[in-house]
């Protein structure tokens, strides 16, 4: 097993996709924001099922690197210091919100995207 392929398990998308997503994510962690626009527009090439979901996950791609480029200290990503256990119970909550009945398949993706950000990093800090 490769280091990526490690870094990647748990995620909500597949193939290319989790691929191009597994690279703006880590492009996006290190701060570096031309190539994370760069794997961005890679992830916005890629298919989903659903066009809906689709544009949920995307938007949420999006607003992460709008967020961690601002540096905003107010902003969920950037105040927070991550632990083990808090990323495994953010991982939860996220896929809860995702998985709630009552959520539509833009919201779904939205909050897959999430899940897949903090699954990334639980992956990579554990």
């Amino acid at each position: 097993m490769t280091k990526t392929s490690s870094n990647t398990r748990g995620l909500s998308v597949q193939g290319k996709t989790r691929k191009a997503v597994a690279e703006f994510i880590e492009n996006l962690l290190d701060r570096k924001f031309t190539d994370a626009e760069r794997s961005l527009e890679g992830v916005k090439g890629c298919s989903f099922s659903d066009e809906e979901y689709k544009a949920g996950y995307v938007n949420a791609l999006e607003g992460l690197l709008l967020t961690v480029r601002s540096g905003d200290e107010r902003d969920f990503l950037n105040r927070n210091q991550f632990t083990p256990e808090s990323l495994k119970d953010y991982r939860s909550k996220f896929k809860g919100f995702a998985s709630s009945p009552v959520r539509t398949s833009w919201d779904s993706g939205y909050f897959d995207a999430w899940s897949d950000l903090i699954q990334y990093k639980y992956n990579t800090e554990k």
